[in-house]
């Protein structure tokens, strides 16, 4: 992670909490899908899938997001339930983990290879679905440059306007 990345994120974190700084990460994550040309991509702040990512040609992924300032995160039974859902609709299901760590980055992991409950985000290495990090994770990071102002004064309400001004549907 970028160091200006890094600050930027514990900014966000400081101000707003753990629980609304994971909504807005998973907001910036959502705008850098649109960034890397999925058309069809649904962010969700209430119950289901966190965010659907899909673009022409096939490529389909469904997120369960979550942010960590420690070195595990709980992946439950209806997070895996929720992603099983998708999967009958040709979505490929990812858990997407943030540690908010100088030296961390998105872990894609492909949620069927993994087991409900407390996961150290060391062992979820193995599961990564390194073509989407590839992918994602610079346009994440220019998300972050690009929206922290917008994103520090106007929080969810903010980047919900920028996806949808991106074209991405927003519910809840």
């Amino acid at each position: 992670m970028k160091v200006e990345t890094y600050e930027k994120l514990s900014r966000l974190h400081r101000r707003y909490g753990a629980q609304e700084f994971g909504k807005i990460c998973q907001k910036l994550l959502a705008v850098a899908f649109c960034s890397a040309g999925y058309g069809h991509v649904v962010e969700r702040g209430v119950q289901g899938v966190d965010v659907d990512a899909a673009r022409d040609g096939g490529d389909k992924s469904a997120l369960e997001v979550k942010t960590t300032e420690k070195d595990s995160v709980v992946f439950g039974k209806k997070d895996k339930q929720g992603l099983s859902s998708r999967a009958k609709d040709g979505y490929r299901q990812i858990l997407a983990v943030l540690q908010i760590d100088p030296l961390s980055e998105w872990y894609f992991v492909d949620a069927t290879r993994i087991r409900v409950g407390t996961l150290t985000v060391e062992s979820l290495r193995p599961y990564r679905q390194k073509d989407l990090e590839t992918t994602i994770w610079p346009l994440f990071e220019g998300s972050v440059k690009e929206h922290f102002s917008g994103a520090m004064t106007g929080g969810q309400q903010y980047l919900d306007s920028v996806l949808s001004s991106r074209g991405a549907k927003v519910e809840g």
